[in-house]
């Protein structure tokens, strides 16, 4: 099976970026201790992406880590789905890039917990606000290198564009 330079390398900054982001949620808190300045920035940098509630995040040699458990499943979903992305076959890729309603389906139980957490008619467990923000990011790679793919220059719709 060849693999196109392109795709190739669009794979490997994706999966370098969101493991790089996944790394730093762990990250933060194993520097607590040592560097706490660089462990301080690392927390800064999420600050704005997560509202980092204690009482909603896990906790990593005593310290919080840098997202809520939302969050967390999330980022490790969506890396977890973009570094295996090579490996699933041509049909499972194409099957799912063609039912976009797929990425209503799975934010249905990320939806249902948030606001059954947020009404206060329920208090899920970490595990399960995880694994609801797991299973909704796991096929966002799906549609992340369908976008990338469709930007190339060399895409069949693109060139028909141009020649206009």
């Amino acid at each position: 099976m060849r693999i196109k330079f392109s795709t190739f390398f669009w794979w490997l900054i994706t999966s370098l970026m969101s493991g790089t982001i996944l790394a730093g949620i762990f990250l933060a808190p194993i520097l607590q201790t040592r560097w706490p300045a660089l462990s301080a920035f690392i927390y800064a940098l999420y600050a704005p992406l997560c509202h980092q509630q204690s009482g909603r995040s896990f906790f990593l040699a005593g310290q919080q880590l840098s997202v809520c458990s939302r969050c967390s499943g999330i980022y490790a979903g969506f890396f977890c789905c973009a570094l295996f992305y090579p490996l699933y076959g041509k049909k499972l890729k194409s099957w799912l890039e063609q039912r976009p309603l797929l990425m209503v389906f799975s934010a249905l139980p990320m939806v249902l917990d948030f606001s059954f957490n947020i009404l206060g008619l329920a208090n899920s467990p970490l595990f399960i606000k995880s694994l609801t923000g797991f299973v909704w990011s796991s096929l966002l790679p799906f549609y992340w290198f369908k976008a990338l793919k469709e930007l190339e220059p060399t895409h069949p719709q693109k060139r028909l564009d141009l020649q206009k």
